[in-house]
């Protein structure tokens, strides 16, 4: 499990030790850290800058000439980059400055420092750069090109640290976290160890309890049939959702965590999942029929494709949540294609739920399907997580403006 520094900070604000010193007493605590990354190593020297213009290099056609202002001043770059425009805000590398990875895909030890000089004769006094050179993973970061400089938001400001913009000052830990220490399989977790250790206060996340003056049930019911098999399954509707990309800064934290963003509905599950250590999942409320869950095992030879397109072969061993009568997700692993998220939906309904770890490994080992949810259930979770994830999703729902909760949860 990778662990964001400044993300633990958050909870535990008087941390103030160096990612080593971190590494060594939580290990030393019982807390084992395997690997330590710094992802602002070799990262120096880095700011935002805006182009003025740009113009074709008059002795090589793949070259630019491009003005960029850097908050303090203007300079000139010479870039054989093509995707950008005049009004843009990069990341620019100044002279003397370094990045972690070189145009070839190397990663020196010692990083790759820039120096001002001239290309085809032209002055170039910097770089600008692609959220590769900065080390960050293409497929975390959806809005950057497949090839070419990383171009920030618009509205951007200009002439401030792009590393600490992008997410990218901070230190990552790896944990080894044991079955017999479940508690620890989140962020909030393992900030509760990090403030017993350190002998720090410990803030909780914001958490309340939300929702209309409406009652769910009104809605949705819910039935399950197989409780051996589920400890406790809670759900709660979102009317009206609007989707629209998360704040930076849960974007920043779920890339640390190796999660691409998508839209807030999405990144606020799996930013619940890693904070809480709960598996939650969203299901299009207009798709299930007569608006009644069930929660059973499988039909004996029963067809189903899950959200990655793969059509599966089911056994009554493996438990499924139903729309009515139709199988929309396998319970603890992975939704249905049929009841699947999209920008069209208007309204949602919010699972969450404990499944039986040992019956969560055994089906996914069947199917051959192991999950990041999967993964959380299969090592025994507290049924008490349940409303406390619900509670925290609609409270970041409310807080982004991303749907209108009704009141009430089916429990």
């Amino acid at each position: 499990m990778n662990t964001s520094m400044n993300w633990l900070r958050a909870y535990v604000p008087g941390l103030s030790v160096s990612g080593q010193e971190f590494r060594d007493a939580m290990t030393l605590a019982g807390n084992k850290v395997e690997t330590m990354e710094d992802l602002g190593e070799n990262l120096e020297k880095i700011v935002t800058g805006k182009i003025l213009s740009l113009e074709k290099h008059p002795d090589a056609d793949k070259l630019s000439i491009c003005q960029v202002d850097i908050g303090n001043e203007q300079i000139q770059i010479v870039t054989g980059a093509q995707n950008m425009k005049q009004g843009d805000v990069v990341p620019v590398v100044l002279d003397g400055g370094k990045v972690k990875v070189a145009h070839d895909g190397s990663k020196p030890k010692e990083g790759v420092e820039i120096c001002a000089g001239k290309l085809r004769g032209v002055p170039s006094n910097g770089m600008m750069c692609s959220i590769e050179e900065l080390g960050g993973e293409k497929n975390l970061f959806p809005e950057a090109p497949e090839s070419g400089l990383y171009i920030f938001p618009e509205g951007t400001p200009v002439g401030v640290d792009a590393v600490d913009l992008l997410g990218l000052r901070d230190v990552l830990h790896e944990y080894e976290i044991t079955s017999n220490r479940v508690d620890c399989f989140s962020v909030l977790g393992l900030a509760r160890e990090a403030a017993a250790t350190f002998k720090q206060a410990l803030q909780y996340p914001k958490i309340e309890k939300l929702g209309n003056q409406e009652d769910v049930s009104s809605y949705l019911s819910v039935e399950l049939k197989s409780p051996e098999l589920c400890k406790r399954y809670t759900a709660r509707l979102i009317k009206n959702v609007h989707f629209a990309p998360s704040p930076l800064w849960m974007q920043i934290r779920l890339r640390t965590a190796g999660i691409r963003p998508i839209n807030n509905f999405v990144d606020i599950t799996n930013y619940v999942m890693l904070e809480l250590g709960q598996p939650m999942h969203a299901f299009d409320y207009d798709t299930i029929k007569g608006h009644k869950i069930i929660v059973e095992r499988a039909k004996e030879g029963e067809s189903f494709t899950t959200l990655d397109g793969v059509e599966h072969e089911l056994s009554d061993s493996i438990l499924c949540i139903k729309g009515g009568e139709r199988s929309i997700a396998l319970g603890g692993i992975m939704g249905g294609e049929n009841s699947m998220i999209t920008d069209q939906v208007k309204n949602v309904v919010l699972e969450a739920a404990c499944f039986d770890g040992t019956n969560i490994r055994l089906s996914g080992r069947k199917l051959g399907l192991r999950t990041d949810a999967s993964a959380y259930f299969e090592k025994g979770l507290d049924p008490n997580l349940c409303e406390m994830a619900m509670d925290r999703a609609c409270t970041l729902i409310e807080e982004l403006g991303a749907g209108e909760v009704v009141g009430g949860m089916l429990d």
